[in-house]
């Protein structure tokens, strides 16, 4: 940046004050800013500002004056909405899902499209989040719509987003910084209600008796799904190369894993059973996926639970079960996140929810412990 120079004037057409800033940017490009101003001392402080965010910021915070929300939103899908770039078996840019991160952006934009993204604040922001929380999710074929209320956890989704989006602005020079930043925060993950939903060993028997004829592929998938953790993604994906049948081990490449990490599964005999099974009715090759799933699998999971008599339980539940029973069978919470690929343990505790036979359990611990406590006592006034 270089060549600046400022002046002032006034707009014999509109009557109004003008600074003017003249400079050239980086590709040599000769660049005129001008801002009309309803008073000379308007003007001149409005020029020193000028001269002051091009010498600090670059041409970006020129840029960035005018900007409007629907220009960020392009620049960002055209940047960090692509498919992902992997290098030595790791994600190095891009997403690997973008259906669900675009339909985000297109709903932020439909909400703040035209607005300046620096006049964008925090109560903007506030106001979109209470918005969008009491819009209905209308749902259904055409003529039987139906609608449900908005979870928190969606709306933190969408804003969550925002935020990134807002974060790119500030790192390109755009705005100085987030409105997130500028007042309490508008994102609670820890007000989100948490899935309770486990399946116990009775339901599971009769999901897996349903897992017949059309769904019988579900068989397998959901036996390693119940005694891996494997999230969808990472069961859909896996390969023969990653299925050791020797070692009785199952390798999730960075490359598959929602966390860029990978991570050992052991398998259970039964899992072992079901794989091997499927590998000897395979063609064998390595590189083919363990499930052959190339899709989602909602029309056949919802028809297993209906044929079960099972109802509100999701496909991520499972997961939900796995780290559950890891716990009530008495493996520490340290080592339960590292065998369900967890990277907190606040992300596991979400997890963590005591059933009827937990609660039952505890209560019992503290009968035996206040009746030990009771002998002690009258042991200590009779001696």
């Amino acid at each position: 940046m270089k060549q600046r120079t400022g002046y002032l004037f006034k707009d014999k057409t509109t009557g109004k004050w003008v600074a003017r800033v003249t400079f050239t940017d980086e590709s040599g490009k000769r660049r005129n800013v001008k801002r009309y101003c309803e008073s000379k001392t308007e003007a001149r402080d409005k020029l020193d500002a000028l001269k002051r965010d091009i010498k600090e910021r670059g041409q970006q915070s020129i840029e960035g004056d005018k900007m409007r929300f629907r220009e960020v939103a392009e620049r960002y899908e055209q940047t960090k909405l692509i498919e992902p770039v992997y290098v030595d078996g790791k994600k190095v840019a891009g997403m690997r899902s973008l259906y669900t991160p675009k339909l985000y952006v297109k709903t932020l934009v439909e909400h703040f499209g035209n607005k300046r993204v620096r006049a964008i604040t925090h109560a903007d922001i506030e106001a979109y989040k209470l918005t969008r929380l009491r819009t209905p999710i209308i749902y259904g074929k055409e003529g039987e719509k139906k609608e449900r209320p908005r979870t928190l956890a969606g709306v933190n989704r969408e804003l969550e987003t925002l935020r990134a989006m807002l974060n790119f602005a500030v790192r390109q020079g755009w705005i100085l910084t987030s409105p997130f930043t500028r007042g309490e925060a508008l994102i609670d993950r820890g007000a989100e209600n948490s899935r309770d939903r486990t399946l116990s060993f009775e339901e599971e028997s009769r999901l897996l008796a349903a897992c017949v004829g059309k769904r019988t592929h579900l068989h397998a998938l959901i036996i390693t799904a119940l005694d891996s953790g494997m999230r969808r993604g990472e069961l859909f994906k896996l390969e023969w190369q990653d299925v050791d049948f020797r070692t009785r081990t199952i390798t999730l490449r960075a490359i598959i894993t929602k966390t860029n990490k990978p991570r050992n599964v052991a398998m259970t005999d039964r899992v072992h059973d079901e794989l091997l099974r499927l590998y000897e009715a395979s063609p064998q090759q390595k590189n083919d996926r363990v499930f052959g799933l190339t899709d989602n699998v909602k029309k056949g999971w919802a028809a297993a639970c209906k044929a079960a008599k099972i109802e509100g339980l999701r496909f991520h539940d499972l997961r939900h079960t796995f780290v559950s029973r890891l716990i009530a069978a008495g493996i520490p919470h340290t080592e339960a996140m590292k065998l369900s690929g967890h990277t907190t343990l606040a992300m596991l505790n979400r997890y963590l929810n005591p059933d009827a036979n937990s609660a039952q359990r505890a209560a019992d611990a503290l009968d035996a412990f206040r009746k030990d406590a009771d002998r002690a006592t009258v042991s200590t006034f009779v001696n």
